[in-house]
């Protein structure tokens, strides 16, 4: 059991299940529960775990009105009233995300108004950081797999997004060196390669792990955690056969 550190009082708590299922070993991804600032977790089986990186920034890039608009909140508040709204994204478009860490891809929580047009997402990592008045360059990232993807449209279900871990990717600010948009993370960028829905929504996002060398977690362990919101945003949980994880949320203050 870990040890508990915070100095404040323990005021609000709450508390979830979620199950894993499957011999094949189905991953979970889960987002910290906002406003919260540390977790319990409990199995009566061994299972593994690893933390996900923070989504720094979400922005929507409107070629035609050379805008961005921020996200970030509406895709890690946990509220299904609130969503990333892809209307009509053109191919001109872009939406950016900005990781604390290099993450593995994203798991997207689509909304009620899925993409229902034939269309792909084209995925940029940035690769080379802001140097003196030059702007940051993006490659596209190997090894693409759109969990997103039904029938040929994208965004259309629940899904992660993955890519092959760039060994070239830069952290870097948004912009260039003369004029730097947003601070320092590491962007991915994609764009659609057709015109998306007119009412295409995205609930949450959850950046994923960078690996599979996830932790190894014990049975019938309370496992009793701080929680770095600026460092990171979730939980990855994998197990090789059904489980229940009991999960409490803790905030102090």
């Amino acid at each position: 059991m870990a040890t508990q550190t915070w100095d404040k009082p323990l005021i609000a708590e709450e508390g979830e299940t979620i199950t894993l299922t499957g011999a094949g070993g189905t991953l979970y991804y889960l987002a910290f529960k906002p406003r919260f600032d540390g977790v319990i977790m409990w199995c009566d089986t061994a299972w593994r775990r690893a933390l996900s990186p923070a989504l720094v920034n979400c922005l929507l890039y409107d070629t035609g009105l050379t805008t961005y608009t921020s996200y970030r909140t509406e895709a890690t508040d946990g509220l299904a009233a609130t969503h990333v709204p892809l209307d009509a994204m053109g191919t001109d478009d872009y939406f950016y995300m900005g990781f604390s860490e290099p993450a593995l891809g994203v798991k997207f929580d689509i909304g009620t108004n899925v993409q229902d047009e034939a269309a792909s997402l084209d995925v940029e990592y940035c690769s080379t950081a802001v140097a003196q008045g030059a702007t940051i360059a993006f490659t596209d990232v190997a090894g693409d797999s759109d969990g997103t993807d039904s029938a040929g449209d994208t965004l259309k279900q629940d899904g992660a997004y993955t890519w092959t871990l760039p060994s070239a990717w830069k952290r870097s600010t948004l912009g260039t060196y003369a004029a730097p948009l947003y601070q320092k993370c590491y962007w991915i960028r994609f764009k659609p390669s057709a015109t998306l829905d007119a009412a295409t929504d995205i609930n949450e996002i959850i950046p994923i792990y960078q690996n599979t060398n996830y932790s190894y977690m014990e049975a019938s362990t309370s496992y009793i955690e701080q929680l770095n919101t600026t460092k990171n945003g979730g939980f990855v949980m994998h197990g090789t056969e059904d489980k229940v994880i009991h999960i409490s949320w803790l905030r102090h203050g």
